[in-house]
């Protein structure tokens, strides 16, 4: 067996691991950044080509009001990725602007989403606690609040924003789970319960810089859990495109001729 201690250096042989090169730090942790980014602009391109197409081709009719929130919640994730690449690329700070404005959209919007779909049908369990023109306000409550905090940049904004944040995400997580209770079985408690995970990743990241802001965490710390954070959310952006390919595939199987047996037409 081999120990620390036999395992001697010999000359001409490198300790360092192939997978492991000698470059610039500063280039990898830039390269690693865009990388990250990159992923979740992926991710959410791919999410939202597999959406446009179940609802086009699949979704019954009546349910596209929800699928509107989502897909801007999901826009807002691609664009987030697109201005923090072009942030780090160009190293315009005003285009930072445009990464936070996009987390804002994401958690807002796939509130509004997950909300609008426990309500979808007469499935949901009791009744509407705010009207449908509630959401209209509360868009504009939050669009509005974020560019004051933007215009009045100080000390304060930073943790009243990432407040408002969580709260959206506490929004999210308690509509999420009443709708896959109320609507156990369906495309919407399958998007829902893949959509969740990638919240709860936001707010981690949320969390992180807000405590990096006030409370003097280490910079590296926060870093690294934006890096893991934000490739998860990217991961789990993913799972749902596939999750929602499967739903899609399910309908098409049933019509598929190839899957039924002794089975004729006009039956």
């Amino acid at each position: 067996m081999n120990t620390y201690e036999s395992c001697r250096r010999t000359p001409g042989m490198s300790t360092t691991s192939p997978f492991v090169g000698g470059g610039d730090p500063a280039g990898t942790i830039l390269a690693t950044r865009v990388l990250a980014y990159a992923s979740i602009t992926v991710a959410a391109g791919i999410l939202l080509v597999f959406l446009a197409v179940y609802v086009r081709r699949v979704l019954a009719s009546g349910f596209e009001y929800e699928w509107g929130y989502l897909a801007v919640g999901i826009g807002a994730a691609a664009v987030y990725g697109i201005a923090g690449i072009a942030t780090d690329l160009t190293g315009h700070a005003w285009l930072g602007a445009f990464t936070e404005g996009a987390v804002l959209f994401f958690i807002l919007f796939i509130a509004l989403g997950i909300r609008a779909m426990y309500h979808a049908d007469e499935a949901g369990e009791g009744v509407r606690l705010l009207p449908a023109w509630v959401d209209g306000l509360l868009i504009l409550g939050f669009v509005a609040a974020w560019w004051i905090g933007y215009f009045a940049a100080g000390e304060w904004t930073r943790p009243v924003v990432a407040v408002g944040w969580i709260g959206a995400s506490a929004w999210a997580v308690f509509y999420g789970v009443r709708t896959t209770r109320a609507h156990e079985g369906t495309t919407f408690s399958a998007i829902t319960r893949h959509l969740l995970p990638a919240i709860l990743c936001v707010v981690a990241i949320i969390v992180a810089d807000l405590l990096g802001s006030v409370a003097a965490v280490d910079a590296s710390v926060v870093e690294a859990v934006w890096l893991v954070g934000t490739v998860l959310v990217a991961a789990f952006l993913f799972n749902t495109a596939a999750a929602i390919r499967q739903q899609e595939g399910e309908v098409d199987r049933m019509y598929d001729r190839t899957t039924w047996r002794q089975q004729r037409l006009e039956d």
